[in-house]
């Protein structure tokens, strides 16, 4: 089975509860490295989960006062910025009558246990996530509304930033929500000079093509959680951002040298259209690519006149 045709089948199996009731799907992403997000809304009707085979994460973004987990030890009911954990081997079962939306986060016990030795150096096998149920998280809050929402999810760049979302993700639930919480042994080296050299030798040769997080961790020999933080502190920004700049720098080269049309020039920057990279541009150039074109030959002229 290739890769599309993997990631197709377990975002089926994922979505089956909510696709068997009245819940409306409003985007959705998954990503190389198994770990998907989607945003859902939903009215009125129940839904039950029966050992589900992976871990969900949900945080409700409006509404939800009126959404009820049913228990026997009595009922519980959500509202906005609450967060549910829903471990793989839960059962669950929730009613509700009014609208809402929520956001989910999709991950399995492998991811779990990977990030745990990865990260924490520590055995991973026994590692096991707490259920929690409308529960108050602020940082969840933040990265999910601030960060995650705030992505393209359709943008190659932009999955790059979304995929080092997951990862801080996945420390928050290691570190908070597991039965024996982790520690994080604090690091303030960067990259070493050589693997500085092969990220940015990288990153130069494939700008006109999408890649992940996890291929340029794998340059380095590093998890993509730590290949991010010491990137940071090596080049003073994240991959996400790194990776925009020198799409938006190569541009303003092809802008410069010759008479490509924009759409073209977008491709070969890495720009999933002429939409992206105007937009792009414009936030860190200050001018749309048009504009920054006709003022440069513009400037040509007046220099040789």
């Amino acid at each position: 089975m290739d890769k599309d045709s993997s990631k197709e089948l377990k975002r089926q199996r994922v979505y089956n509860v909510l696709r068997d009731n009245t819940a409306k799907l409003h985007g959705d992403v998954w990503l190389d490295n198994g770990l998907g997000a989607a945003v859902w809304s939903n009215s009125h009707g129940s839904a039950s989960y029966d050992k589900p085979g992976h871990h969900t994460l949900s945080f409700y973004l409006a509404g939800g006062e009126n959404t009820k987990r049913c228990s026997r030890k009595g009922d519980l009911y959500g509202g906005e910025d609450k967060l549910c954990l829903m471990p793989k081997d839960h059962r669950s079962d929730w009613s509700f009558s009014d609208p809402f939306r929520f956001f989910h986060f999709y991950f399995e016990q492998a991811h779990l246990q990977r990030f745990a030795e990865q990260v924490f150096d520590k055995e991973g096998r026994h590692i096991e996530l707490k259920e929690c149920t409308f529960v108050d998280d602020p940082f969840v809050s933040q990265l999910v509304r601030q960060t995650m929402l705030k992505l393209d999810w359709s943008q190659s760049t932009d999955r790059l930033m979304l995929s080092h979302a997951q990862q801080m993700m996945l420390l928050h639930m290691v570190r908070q929500y597991c039965h024996q919480p982790m520690k994080l042994a604090i690091s303030s080296g960067g990259l070493s000079p050589q693997n500085q050299r092969r990220v940015i030798e990288y990153v130069e040769a494939h700008l006109s093509r999408a890649f992940s997080l996890a291929e340029l961790a794998a340059l380095t020999q590093l998890s993509e959680f730590h290949f991010a933080r010491m990137f940071k502190t090596s080049f003073g920004t994240t991959p996400h951002q790194y990776v925009l700049f020198r799409r938006v720098e190569l541009a303003k080269i092809l802008l410069t040298q010759n008479s490509l049309p924009l759409v073209e020039i977008a491709s070969v920057c890495g720009f999933s259209s002429q939409q992206h990279l105007s937009q792009q541009f414009k936030l860190r150039v200050g001018a749309t690519p048009a504009v920054f074109r006709r003022e440069q030959v513009k400037g040509y002229y007046t220099q040789t006149t």
